[in-house]
């Protein structure tokens, strides 16, 4: 009888016991770098709506569709720590330069951010009133990866303040203390700061620390384009330091750099600096891009007492014959210490001066027969908003030196072309093309810098650590299907200064939350990216 009662409930059990769900995607054949800089191992990875769910031998297992990775690696997805694509989200949501370099969640805000600002004033990137109203549109609309912002110091400073050069008063730092508040609970990860543009050029260093300590609350981090690259490099990394210290937090610095032949072969002291801070306990770290030049606006040149109000008011006081003669004497000093064939003009607004684009500024002077500070001029007074500039003012030594450090992650500094971009050939920074695919094929493959273990590790689960990340970067069950496949024998960049709009090669498929965006070379149009919100984020 027990026999007979225990057959029936084995029976029963059986005709019960649900059948295995088929995985949505398999990845087959692939060498799989799981992203914490151990070797690579053969194995398949299977993934379940959103998640990875099992990693292994998968050959019986159910799927409904498959990508072959054909002996290629497969690597967690990148994680790009500055990458500016913000607007053209919106605009251009494929974001296929990005896609193309295997990035699958981009980290951005360095300055400022897509909301909280005043509106009315007519742009698309400034039109949200707060942070939160951005990242739900992203939400709803879609991209083809994922983003985490940041709130812009810059943003609470110019909703209270407005681009003036003081110090708050007690009730404006809690205007500013309060915008962090908000920001940060609408699900940014951290407080941002560029302090080389208005207004964050005006901020003092206990200004920062008050509102460090508000995104440190809701457990955020601080990230900075530090006040000085240069020959004051050391005094600007004493601030960060302070300003980590003094607010708990952690900090990371944004494309840390040498720049100014004044600080060739200084990039050694500087990260020696880095490690003497974090040997004394300070959470610090630092991110590049992988090029020995940079791109901002062309108003940076300029002095910053006459940057105060923004760059309408620097045309505004280049209209004033005394004040020109001041600020082009000034003007006159910046280009000698940086020397020749550094400032190259990339884009400019004005019809009448695209004949200038795409030329040093030697070359410009020389067209109009002026000095290099007056063809500047000349540029500012002729364009209502600054133009772009690429600036060659690094040294190739200096960036090797920085690759090589495990602290160090990698950056583009660079939003997404979009379509029209590319179809208008308008000047770019390689650096939006090609900074993942380049420290894999140049720094990795040929210069044999670092490991290709070590790059994925520092583009995945390094990254995701800085900016607190938790279910991604690696490739375990129960993360985030963020993958990425690729060759590392052929992935390389292909962009140049020149002719920057070039997709990068190597990459041949990218799933993002599970979904493939690209899948053997072939952008799918999927939309599946998700906001990634900070630890403080109140739905």
């Amino acid at each position: 009888m027990k026999r007979l009662l225990a057959a029936l409930l084995l029976l029963s059990s059986c005709a019960t016991a649900p059948k295995q769900m088929p995985l949505d995607l398999r990845i087959t054949n692939g060498r799989i770098l799981d992203g914490t800089g151990a070797p690579w191992f053969r194995g398949d990875i299977g993934i379940r709506g959103d998640r990875i769910v099992a990693i292994g031998s998968l050959a019986g297992t159910a799927s409904t569709a498959t990508i072959d990775a054909r002996d290629q690696i497969v690597s967690p997805g990148f994680i790009d720590l500055l990458g500016q694509s913000q607007g053209t989200a919106v605009t251009d949501p494929l974001l296929e330069a990005k896609v193309r370099q295997g990035v699958t969640t981009e980290v951005t805000g360095e300055h400022f951010t897509p909301g909280p600002v005043a509106q009315g004033d007519g742009t698309d990137r400034n039109r949200w009133s707060t942070l939160g109203e951005y990242l739900d549109l992203l939400d709803r609309q879609g991209t083809a990866i994922n983003f985490a912002l940041f709130i812009g110091a810059a943003n609470a400073r110019q909703l209270v303040m407005g681009a003036v050069n003081r110090d708050p008063t007690a009730d404006e730092m809690r205007q500013m203390e309060a915008i962090i508040d908000q920001g940060m609970r609408e699900g940014a990860i951290g407080l941002s700061t560029s302090l080389i543009y208005v207004p964050s050029m005006y901020t003092k260093t206990e200004e920062l620390i008050n509102l460090a300590r508000v995104a440190a609350r809701h457990g955020g981090v601080y990230f900075s384009h530090l006040r000085d690259e240069g020959t004051g490099i050391d005094a600007a990394l004493d601030e960060a330091f302070r300003i980590g210290r003094e607010a708990s937090i952690p900090v990371n610095i944004w494309h840390l750099k040498a720049a100014g032949r004044a600080s060739w072969g200084r990039m050694p002291a500087v990260v020696a600096k880095i490690e003497q801070a974090r040997a004394e306990g300070l959470d610090v770290a630092a991110n590049i891009y992988p090029y020995a030049a940079s791109s901002t606006n062309l108003a940076t040149l300029a002095p910053n007492w006459a940057m105060e109000g923004g760059y309408g008011e620097l045309r505004n006081r280049l209209r004033d014959p005394e004040t020109r003669v001041r600020i082009t004497e000034e003007l006159r000093g910046a280009m000698e210490r940086r020397g020749p064939k550094v400032v190259y003009v990339a884009r400019v607004r004005s019809e009448n001066h695209k004949q200038y684009e795409k030329k040093f500024i030697e070359e410009i002077s020389g067209m109009m027969g002026v000095p290099d500070q007056e063809a500047l001029v000349r540029i500012y007074l002729e364009n209502d908003t600054a133009p772009q500039a690429i600036f060659f003012s690094m040294n190739e030594e200096d960036v090797q030196h920085a690759v090589k450090q495990p602290f160090i992650s990698f950056g583009a500094d660079s939003g997404s072309p979009s379509a029209a971009m590319r179809a208008s050939n308008s000047s770019i920074h390689p650096r939006a093309y090609g900074t993942f695919p380049r420290v894999l094929g140049r720094y990795v493959r040929e210069l044999k810098l670092i490991t290709l273990e070590e790059a994925v590790r520092r583009m995945t689960s390094q990254a995701a650590l800085r900016v607190r990340i938790a279910d991604r970067g690696i490739l375990r069950p129960g993360m985030k299907a963020d993958i990425v496949v690729f060759d590392p024998a052929t992935i390389r960049d292909v962009s140049t200064y020149d002719d920057p709009h070039h997709f990068s090669e190597g990459v041949s498929s990218v799933i993002v939350n599970g979904v493939p965006v690209m899948r053997d070379g072939v952008m799918t149009g999927a939309l599946p990216g998700k906001t990634i919100r900070g630890s403080g984020y109140k739905p």
